[in-house]
């Protein structure tokens, strides 16, 4: 299991944010909307028919820390999908239901008393100027659409340690990128250190090849961009 550790501080109104997924996973019923639904574990065969996005407060997480939500309003709105989605899937006498009407009724509470202070940090911060958000290059989400999975030659340890070192690494937004494509292709690999909010433990020995051998490129060619813009 190697660490890779996430870029600096996080602006400070992701932090209030992710405070308050800590709330709400902290919560007795919290376990049940932290990871996506598995239609096949679970049965529920018709349930992407139903519900056309799917949403979970891990897959929240994942999109605060590697800055695929953008704005508060963006958390807010996907926090609420969560629920909403559950309620929608299953009856209101259903104990999903109620765990989901329940933790929305939580999030509002919290939301409504932080909304204000959320909100200014927010503005403050985009104040401040962020080129990073300028659109240089297809986005994380169509390049993994776009993406060549073929390649499923098996790693060697030497191979694997060079990849977590290059990992390490990257500046912070392509390693934000990173999590985002482990996280699309297999979400479990991906586990926060609770020692550190800055730090995400990934086990790369329980990714499967072919989407190692596709971070492995993306992680040469972005080093590479880094190395020719600092020569």
């Amino acid at each position: 299991r190697r660490l890779v550790k996430m870029s600096g501080q996080k602006p400070e109104w992701v932090k209030k944010c992710i405070g308050i997924l800590k709330s709400l996973k902290a919560h007795k019923h919290g376990w049940v909307f932290s990871e996506p639904v598995d239609p096949v574990k679970l049965n529920i065969p018709d349930y992407l028919e139903i519900i056309k996005k799917p949403m979970d407060l891990g897959t929240v997480r994942t999109h605060l820390d590697n800055g695929t939500i953008t704005n508060p309003e963006d958390f807010k709105a996907n926090v609420v999908l969560t629920f909403d989605n559950a309620m929608r899937y299953n009856p209101a006498n259903h104990d999903v239901h109620m765990m989901a009407k329940t933790l929305k009724e939580l999030f509002f509470q919290k939301w409504t008393s932080s909304e204000a202070t959320i909100m200014e940090k927010w503005k403050i911060e985009k104040a401040g100027g962020d080129a990073s958000s300028a659109p240089s290059e297809p986005s994380i989400g169509k390049r993994l659409h776009d993406a060549d999975f073929s390649d499923d030659r098996p790693m060697t340890y030497e191979e694997k340690r060079e990849l977590s070192q290059n990992m390490n690494k990257l500046p912070g937004k392509k390693l934000g990128s990173v999590v985002q494509i482990i996280h699309d292709r297999n979400h479990k690999v991906l586990q926060p250190n609770p020692d550190d909010n800055e730090e995400i433990e990934i086990d790369i020995d329980k990714i499967d090849d072919a989407t190692l051998r596709f971070l492995d490129t993306f992680v040469k060619e972005a080093l590479a961009k880094k190395k020719k813009k600092t020569a």
